[in-house]
């Protein structure tokens, strides 16, 4: 059997890789439907297409996401607790759940130690993600294709899954002596980029927000303006630079394993992706756009 994971993952990678090239080069050649579909929110304002309109989502839906992955995440700490903290044994819907994704010589290669600070801050960054789209963003009234809904689904239900997948002996009834000396510096240096990253996102939303509120915070505009302060000074996609350097520290510390990799690479595509389109835009929008201000990586693209 194949580790469907992998194959899901890869297929979005190809998949946002070809259209972006797509969108990005040859975007006056395409069918508005095409471009409806492909692209989220305002960059689709342009392309009109009644029947794939019928498809789509407000997208502010995008809370959905995390109303999902929190509890979701949540579930797999504590299981992986259980498992490991008390020797506990892994249910059997999960076993099975286990089986059907990934291939039948899977192995697990991942150390319960990184296996458990993995999930430890990845099931945080999804609380502060559930708080951070339910009590402080102001999205606008655009929308998004229903398949770009349902891949924001499945991108955290088999990014969880890949985690615990590969955990050493997460089928098996043996007992585990955790030892943390097994963490080393570069997992806890991982962890703190992570935790700061997943900060400077906060800040970044929280500076979005304020774009669309008076100074009593209450909501007066879903318009786009420039927003300016912060990580905003150098790049014009913080959320997305953050977002790569949160995935990219998870896939060190659990580089015993080899599902979650195929997470990252298919995030590090889109979010690279989601930049462009946000600069290109940026630039078009507003005439008086900061010139200097790079795409995603400060003082370099």
């Amino acid at each position: 059997m194949l580790n469907l994971l992998k194959v899901a993952f890869l297929f979005k990678f190809v998949s946002t890789v070809f259209g972006g090239f797509l969108i990005n080069f040859f975007g006056q050649f395409l069918p508005d439907s095409f471009k409806r579909i492909y692209l989220p929110g305002r960059f689709n304002e342009c392309a009109k297409s009644k029947s794939i309109e019928k498809f789509e989502v407000p997208k502010r839906w995008f809370r959905h996401f995390y109303l999902f992955a929190a509890p979701y995440s949540t579930f797999y700490l504590l299981l992986l607790c259980y498992r490991y903290l008390l020797n506990g044994r892994t249910p059997n819907f999960v076993n099975w759940q286990i089986s059907i994704f990934f291939d039948s010589s899977r192995e697990t290669p991942i150390s319960a130690e990184r296996v458990l600070l993995g999930m430890l801050i990845f099931t945080a960054h999804c609380w502060k993600r559930y708080y951070e789209s339910h009590y402080i963003s102001v999205f606008s009234d655009s929308t998004i294709n229903l398949s770009v809904y349902i891949i924001g689904f499945t991108h955290y239900f088999g990014g969880i899954l890949s985690i615990v997948g590969e955990s050493q002996s997460i089928d098996k009834d043996s007992t585990i002596h955790l030892n943390w000396s097994n963490l080393t510096w570069l997992e806890y240096t991982c962890a703190s980029i992570f935790i700061l990253s997943t900060y400077l996102q906060l800040r970044t939303n929280i500076i979005l927000s304020n774009l669309r509120k008076n100074e009593k915070g209450v909501v007066i505009t879903k318009q786009h303006k420039i927003p300016r302060g912060e990580l905003f000074e150098y790049i014009t996609a913080p959320l997305q630079f953050t977002e790569i350097i949160l995935y990219l520290c998870m896939s060190i510390i659990l580089r015993e394993g080899s599902t979650f990799h195929y997470v990252t690479l298919w995030t590090v595509a889109n979010q690279v992706e989601c930049s462009y389109l946000a600069h290109t835009w940026f630039l078009n929008k507003f005439k008086d756009y900061p010139k200097s201000r790079k795409m995603i990586v400060p003082y370099i693209f």
